[in-house]
């Protein structure tokens, strides 16, 4: 049947590998399509200060009810500010680190909102977790983490060198009961048939608890099916039930999500890897920050205007032939020929999108870092059936 290849990042759970990556089974049934956008845009580090998802000030919400078209009544809006909230029994006696505490412990969106639009004291200090959820429901960076392009046939005796730490994997053996070794020798003499199997991906996938945010991208994936525009109507309207018409499914009614929608603000900045002639017009280069290598952008559109045949290469291509990685050959692909896809030299390393200057200025490279665009376009030439000059 062969194996089938997916993305593993060991650091961060959000969002999944299957639904960001581009590569999610046979390696050589889908190497070709490797030009979805959400990969880069995972790698991209934004300006320092950058902030995708804002919540508004409260002094910005109305106060005044809204007549909507899918009720006949007006909606009540945000309540205005009152003493009684800051001073009432219950509830308002308090203090504010215990209400940013029963923040932190809602598991859903629609508790934080609605726990939010209940006064103004309450929603000041919910504002930054509304934003926190809500940017780990939207977009979530990869940049800085361990990836990898992991094949069914890999095993963990034989990862690339230095990807898991040694009490990383002390941790995952303790984890996992002590059968780490299970699926690499099945028929070992004395093993346990019957004993629990668990896959690679479980195990190093694990290590995605150490991240202190892990608990608040847990919370935040069941509503990152709702984002798949990036739009925020849609994303309100989905909660609401608006385009699945059926009530038992929304998460809320549709005219409180239409309230609710006024809390956020998303930033109108273009994600570079939906704007394809800028992220190849020499502007961006693909960084592995662990072993201090880049590839240019502009080295990719050069390419093109070569080679017709690789006028579909993406930054998705070089990175993926990299970090490719089983201790099966078996790839369904067609090239048989000295490069072993399969031990990807730079499987398991940590990457960023990042802007030109940050590796190179007018003199040139900036010390500590080194250009491997055309090393690695050729290895990608290579494995197509021809070859590019170094340049």
């Amino acid at each position: 049947m062969g194996q089938y290849f997916h993305i593993v990042n060991l650091d961060n759970c959000s969002p999944d590998g299957v639904d960001i990556a581009p590569i999610n089974g046979k390696f050589g049934e889908h190497f070709a399509g490797l030009d979805d956008p959400r990969l880069m845009n995972a790698l991209w580090i934004p300006e320092p200060g950058h902030k995708h998802i804002t919540a508004a000030p409260y002094s910005q919400l109305s106060t005044e009810p809204l007549k909507v078209r899918h009720s006949p009544e007006r909606i009540r809006r945000y309540p205005k500010r009152s003493l009684a909230n800051e001073t009432g029994e219950g509830l308002p006696q308090l203090p504010n680190e215990i209400i940013d505490h029963i923040y932190q412990n809602f598991h859903h969106l629609i508790y934080i909102l609605r726990f939010a639009a209940t006064c103004q004291r309450y929603y000041d200090i919910g504002r930054s977790h509304i934003e926190t959820f809500m940017s780990a429901t939207f977009i979530d960076s990869w940049a800085g983490n361990r990836i990898i392009c992991l094949g069914d046939y890999a095993y963990m005796n034989d990862l690339p060198s230095g990807m898991v730490t040694d009490a990383e994997r002390e941790l995952i053996k303790k984890q996992f009961n002590g059968d780490e070794d299970e699926d690499e020798d099945e028929d070992e003499e004395g093993s346990d048939e019957d004993e629990e199997y668990y896959s690679i991906y479980d195990r190093l996938c694990f290590l995605q608890q150490l991240d202190p945010l892990w608990d608040i991208r847990r919370k935040s994936a069941p509503y990152r099916a709702l984002t798949y525009d990036g739009r925020l109507s849609t994303f309100f309207s989905e909660l609401g039930g608006h385009y699945r018409h059926r009530e038992e499914k929304a998460h809320m009614d549709l005219d409180t999500a239409y309230v609710l929608r006024d809390l956020i603000s998303i930033s109108a900045i273009t994600l570079p890897g939906t704007d394809i002639k800028k992220l190849y017009s020499g502007a961006y280069v693909l960084r592995n920050l662990t072993s201090k290598e880049f590839i240019r952008g502009d080295a990719i559109r050069d390419l093109w205007k070569k080679y017709r045949f690789m006028r579909h290469t993406r930054f998705n291509h070089v990175l993926i032939i990299r970090i490719t990685w089983s201790s099966d050959p078996s790839l369904s692909f067609e090239y048989e020929g000295p490069i072993q896809i399969h031990r990807g030299k730079w499987a398991g390393h940590r990457f960023d999108l990042s802007e030109v200057t940050s590796v190179r200025n007018e003199e040139g490279v900036l010390e500590g870092w080194k250009d491997v665009s055309w090393e690695v376009l050729n290895e990608l030439i290579t494995i197509h059936g021809g070859h590019v000059r170094d340049e």
